[in-house]
């Protein structure tokens, strides 16, 4: 492992020194003021509201106390160079098959701790989602919340719970002026109602007056399966496509991937005529992540060739997607308060390659070329 680590740090060194000297020269003075100062004092940074929202993901886990727990994180997703911040909210239910859908208050957080992480991204000037999603407690096999189907099929006693989960944040958003709301995430059984859809849309409309979503899974966004596209603001998905056809790819597979890809993706945007909004990009630090993006534990092992394959996965979604002019958001997955690192199997960037990569994206100037650097770091 001690090989491995050194490889990696040096390769995310090299980068991280790169942005580090492209990086505006500051007064010595400011930076001081910044690092010392309370949230309450820092001043607002002006935000382009109609520019794409760039930003990463945060799932609040834990219910009392999550203030405190989670908000160290703001200052660092800031300092990143995001402009957008998007919380995570989880509701749950038992299984897929069960009618208890429900906030269980020691794994969500408050309405309390929600609105104060809202005001404290906002005086760090990062624009706000909300995206409420749904777990379970006790899955029966394979099951996600994807399959979700409530006995005897009674969609209307589901949707009630579901608009008093949703309609909970929405008004916790209104009141903290979120910019965005995600009104469901990957419930791809339920995506056929429209009708139910449709109403819990205008009961969320009624108490939020932002902009509104819904986040499809990554092959199941298309008009034949989602047709109330036309009740929000923007179409979400995430990204969890296969992009290779086994683990330590060359980053040109990758890329012809994703001009396919994004191909059947833009012609569906063309036919919705609404901007697109990536709600979860990212992939787990480990060889076979380009397979099975989704899959948390694709080998559950630590290696250099899986934070290279970490990195190629984000070096070539910014080359095929950041100037797409149909793209109004990227939402990176994700920002924790795990400590990252050579070690780290897990999707956050933090202390990787990733998370270098990252840095030069947010701020708008040109990446190294990273198969440059990943053989200088080869060939030490």
């Amino acid at each position: 492992m001690a090989k491995t680590t050194l490889h990696i740090l040096i390769l995310a060194g090299s980068l991280w020194a790169a942005w580090a000297a492209s990086k505006p020269a500051t007064s010595q003075n400011a930076e001081n003021a910044r690092a010392t100062s309370q949230p309450q004092d820092l001043p607002m940074r002006p935000v382009a509201f109609g520019s794409q929202f760039r930003g990463m993901a945060i799932q609040l886990h834990g219910g009392e106390g999550a203030f405190e727990h989670y908000r160290k994180l703001i200052p660092e997703v800031a300092e990143l160079g995001a402009d957008t911040v998007l919380f995570v909210v989880h509701g749950w239910q038992t299984h897929a098959g069960s009618l208890d859908l429900h906030v269980d208050s020691q794994k969500t957080p408050s309405n309390e701790d929600l609105g104060k992480l809202l005001d404290l991204a906002g005086v760090y000037g990062l624009r706000r989602i909300v995206m409420p999603i749904v777990l379970l407690k006790s899955p029966r096999r394979g099951e996600w919340r994807g399959k979700i189907i409530p006995p005897d099929h009674n969609w209307k006693a589901w949707f009630a719970r579901y608009q008093r989960f949703v309609l909970r944040f929405a008004r916790v958003a209104e009141n903290h002026g979120a910019e965005m709301l995600v009104v469901g995430s990957e419930l791809i059984k339920t995506e056929a109602k429209t009708g139910h859809w449709r109403e819990t849309i205008a009961a969320v409309r009624d108490v939020y007056k932002g902009l509104l979503c819904y986040s499809a899974n990554w092959d199941h966004y298309q008009t034949s399966k989602i047709r109330f596209w036309d009740e929000l603001d923007y179409v979400g998905m995430t990204s969890y496509y296969q992009l290779a056809e086994g683990p330590s790819p060359r980053l040109a597979e990758i890329d012809e991937n994703w001009r396919r890809i994004k191909k059947e993706i833009l012609e569906f945007q063309r036919e919705v005529n609404k901007p697109l909004i990536f709600t979860e990009v990212g992939w787990c630090s480990q060889e076979g992540a380009a397979k099975e993006g989704w899959n948390y534990y694709a080998t559950d092992k630590a290696t250099e060739a899986g934070h290279q394959e970490q990195a190629m996965l984000y070096e070539s979604f910014m080359k095929n997607w950041t100037d797409e002019p149909a793209v109004g958001g990227i939402i990176w997955w994700e920002w924790t308060t795990a400590k990252g690192g050579p070690d780290d199997i897990s999707y956050t960037p933090r202390g990787k390659v990733a998370e270098a990569l990252l840095r030069f994206w947010f701020a708008d100037r040109p990446r190294p070329d990273l198969s440059v650097s990943a053989q200088h770091s080869r060939d030490r």
